[in-house]
């Protein structure tokens, strides 16, 4: 292809996040088709919004990695999580990637992955004075988000619609995960449909695979062969709804063989934690995001894997953990609304269930039923796994990046 790409994004290695990590992936292939691939990051600081240890900001920071560049360039940390305080990092993020161009020379494609709105302005300036293509990459309204909380405070939200608009008039092509997120587009953004391109989000198949339930990381974690685990794995953010699993575990909390348990971290993690404690509940437990390199035994671990989203929420967010679960060969509970993309990826894969996300009652249900019948959760992790190597592994979906880029 011989492109000169720079892929802008503020989550990367060695942060543990399933962005970061297709980027990472993204990168590599690209370089390996004989692109010339820069990443301009940030220093790592997910999710705790502190430096990782052994790192220290500098004006620039430049290493290599496989067969492609990585480019960060100083910019503010902090781990306070108020609304204000977080669009200030994600601004002084953005800004630090005009410092990181500055030494990286100039690009033939920009790939726009984050922060949301802020980090795609930057990088569409980044491309105008380049005189490059732009590409976004959607994972979520975060507008739309906004909008629904009704905080339009002195119409900044007017001003912040108007631009998301026209940033989507001005790339290239929109990269989207999925048709609903396509749908929107189209109908309510008002992008042209031959701009807009699905590319859903992928995992190595080599990555996560099918485990005994019985295996070293369960019982380092002192988690008994016959106890039954449900298992929510990742990101415990504002739009997770993760807090009716917990009002589950309470109506489930006769079943002390039943075990549900939070691996990962997130803004909401806190709250739950809370939950948990002031009920007195003895069969929920919270767990670290762990080592990359265990994760096959970790998603093994699972009887059934749960994956939630708060109401309204699921039409402008599709969870990657699924792909996890459906890699290791495990059933899937969704607690989604029923008309999103995540509802039909279930009910399309016969890879699981879908339940209302906001019936604490419904969940508790699902889960005994899953429970109660042992050759129903084989065959439903089994059809899972087939379907992610059908249609998400990751040699398969980056082929479609290619041909975006190559066109």
């Amino acid at each position: 292809m011989g492109k000169r790409i720079f892929i802008i994004t503020h989550i990367f290695p060695p942060e543990i996040h399933g962005s970061g990590i297709m980027n990472r992936e993204l990168a590599e292939d690209l370089a390996a088709r004989g692109c010339t691939v820069k990443v301009i990051t940030c220093f790592p600081s997910y999710p705790e919004g502190k430096l990782h240890p052994g790192w220290r900001r500098r004006l620039i920071h430049r290493s290599r990695e496989k067969n492609y560049e990585i480019i960060r360039s100083w910019h503010p940390v902090s781990s306070k999580k108020n609304l204000l305080n977080r669009a200030l990092i994600m601004v002084g993020q953005s800004l630090s990637y005009c410092i990181s161009v500055f030494f990286s020379g100039k690009p033939d494609i920009v790939i726009s992955d984050g922060p949301p709105l802020v980090g795609a302005l930057f990088s569409a300036v980044i491309a105008g004075i380049c005189k490059a293509r732009f590409i976004i990459v959607v994972h979520d309204f975060v507008i739309d988000i906004l909008d629904e909380s009704k905080k339009n405070h002195l119409g900044v939200l007017n001003i912040l619609k108007k631009i998301e608009l026209w940033l989507y008039q001005l790339a290239d092509k929109v990269i989207v995960l999925s048709e609903g997120f396509k749908r929107i587009l189209i109908r309510a953004k008002e992008v042209e449909p031959e701009k807009v391109a699905i590319i859903p989000v992928w995992l190595d198949c080599r990555d996560i695979i099918p485990m005994d339930r019985d295996n070293p990381w369960r019982r380092e974690m002192g988690i008994e062969p016959e106890r039954f685990v449900v298992l929510y794995a990742g990101t415990i953010g504002l739009v997770s709804g993760a807090e009716m699993v917990v009002e589950a575990a309470k109506i489930l909390e006769d079943h002390q063989d039943i075990l549900l348990l939070f691996v990962g971290s997130g803004n909401k993690k806190k709250n739950l934690e809370d939950m948990v404690l002031k009920a007195g509940l003895k069969n929920v437990r919270f767990l670290p995001f762990q080592p990359r390199e265990r994760l096959s035994e970790l998603q093994a671990t699972a009887d059934v894997s749960l994956v939630t989203l708060a109401p309204g929420r699921g039409k402008t967010s599709v969870p990657s953990k699924i792909l996890g679960y459906m890699a290791a060969s495990r059933p899937v509970i969704a607690a989604v609304d029923t008309d999103s993309d995540t509802a039909a990826l279930i009910r399309k894969a016969k890879c699981g269930m879908v339940v209302s996300p906001d019936q604490p009652t419904d969940i508790a249900e699902a889960i005994l039923y899953v429970y109660r019948q042992p050759m129903k959760r084989k065959s439903m992790g089994k059809a899972g796994y087939t379907y992610f190597l059908e249609n998400f592994e990751r040699e398969k979906v980056i082929n479609n990046y290619i041909d975006v880029i190559s066109s």
